[in-house]
């Protein structure tokens, strides 16, 4: 007797923990779901550009170029607006538009001293801004370090303004 009750309460057992683990919970669908998504009854409209959500730290073109990629301090922040003047627009191969911001409109060439560069990405598509003018980026801090380059960069850009 007292063997087929162990048997009957280890069964038992095993079929509460078998069901506890089969819980109905609505599960997220993929994004690569074949099936779609159930659209509400009524359609939305998407505004034309949604203001971000998203805190930037302003600084000066002076400020992030003093600053040691090494050594990273309270004043610096991964997600920045910076404010300058287009003083170069490259379009690349690759749909990348590099976006070369200095501090005076008459700098010639990439002083890394009074320069930053900033891209756009074909994920994040940028208007093109004119040369000469003045323009705040935003976007993510990067230390560019390849040979021959050397100098902060917004990469990728998240929004401009002019």
């Amino acid at each position: 007797m007292r063997k087929s009750v162990a048997v009957l309460f280890v069964v038992l057992l095993g079929f509460l923990s078998l069901r506890a683990g089969q819980t109905p919970q609505q599960k997220p669908a993929s994004r690569k779901s074949s099936i779609p998504a159930a659209k509400s009854a009524t359609p939305s409209a998407k505004p034309a550009e949604q203001p971000s959500k998203r805190a930037y730290v302003e600084l000066s073109i002076g400020e992030l170029i003093s600053e040691d990629a090494n050594r990273w301090t309270d004043r610096m922040a991964t997600h920045a607006a910076v404010s300058g003047f287009v003083t170069q627009v490259t379009k690349r191969e690759d749909g990348d538009t590099d976006i070369r911001i200095c501090e005076n409109p008459r700098v010639d060439g990439m002083d890394r001293a009074r320069c930053i560069m900033s891209k756009c990405i074909p994920k994040i598509p940028c208007e093109v801004p004119q040369v000469g003018k003045p323009i705040t980026v935003k976007g993510i801090t990067r230390y560019e370090a390849k040979v021959g380059t050397h100098w902060w960069e917004i990469n990728p850009v998240e929004q401009i303004e002019k």
